[in-house]
């Protein structure tokens, strides 16, 4: 027999109703989260595992199953597991990935964030597994982490980061989160690029005048978020380090845009 605060979970389980999901776990102690994680557990894996639109084998959804069934699950696991065993579920999408931590860990956004800079640099084409992770660059604009400074993160700002491909979204992104021009992107100069994640890389696929080097440091510049010197210094640091010929091209192009006149 389910006491009080263990059929409120489950009702909200079935329901689909994340937040309820969370005040739920919150109100259980520690001790009793941990042992009912491998029952929440069990249950998203079975609604990972089934189709959108499909009906309960037996009763552990109401109606069909809809996203906020995946939501509510999800939460339900993080809610008992550790901070260890929190940071490494994937894929969490937004905006579960910008609120759940929030919710249930907000003491510990810092491990999330550097589980996800170290996963990116694993294998930044774990597409599945790197889902949501943007959510850190919220969590410093809100003030709740400082702002990114890992390779991983650096590098996922600069070529994953969910609707910023184009030079022009990219730059909308960054100056509605004036925290990442200030600290984060700034370090693109001094952390290298991996196979699969580079602003030359990132460059390649992008229209001409819409990409990083012709378009948005160009427009940084230009708004005032940056200088040309600070531009300019950061190219010299990365030539002097030492860059694959691929990446030198970029950085050598990216001066050349720099140095020509205002229009």
């Amino acid at each position: 027999m389910l006491d009080t605060a263990e059929a409120r979970l489950w009702a909200a389980l079935r329901a689909g109703r994340r937040d309820d999901v969370v005040h739920a776990v919150l109100a259980l102690p520690q001790d009793r989260r941990r042992r009912l994680r491998p029952h929440v557990r069990r249950h998203d894996r079975l609604v990972s595992s089934e189709p959108i639109g499909a009906h309960a084998p037996t009763g552990e959804w109401d109606g069909e199953l809809r996203p906020w069934h995946h939501s509510a699950a999800t939460a339900a696991v993080l809610g008992g597991s550790t901070v260890d065993q929190a940071v490494t579920y994937a894929p969490l999408d937004l905006p579960d990935a910008r609120d759940l931590p929030k919710a249930l860990f907000p003491g510990h956004l810092e491990a999330f964030t550097r589980e996800w800079s170290a996963r990116f640099l694993r294998n930044p084409k774990a597409w599945d597994r790197l889902r949501g992770i943007e959510a850190q660059f919220d969590w410093a604009h809100e003030g709740l982490i400082p702002a990114p400074v890992d390779p991983g993160a650096v590098l996922f700002l600069i070529t994953r980061a969910q609707g910023t491909l184009d030079g022009p979204d990219l730059l909308r992104y960054l100056e509605a989160r004036p925290v990442l021009i200030d600290v984060t992107l700034r370090r693109i100069f001094d952390v290298d690029g991996i196979p699969g994640a580079s602003l030359a890389q990132r460059d390649q696929a992008i229209a001409e005048g819409r990409r990083m080097d012709d378009f948005v440091i160009p427009e940084l510049i230009h708004r005032g978020h940056w200088t040309a010197d600070f531009v300019r210094d950061g190219i010299d640091r990365a030539l002097a380090r030492g860059q694959t010929p691929y990446l030198a091209r970029w950085f050598a192009g990216l001066a050349a845009q720099v140095s020509r006149p205002a229009e």
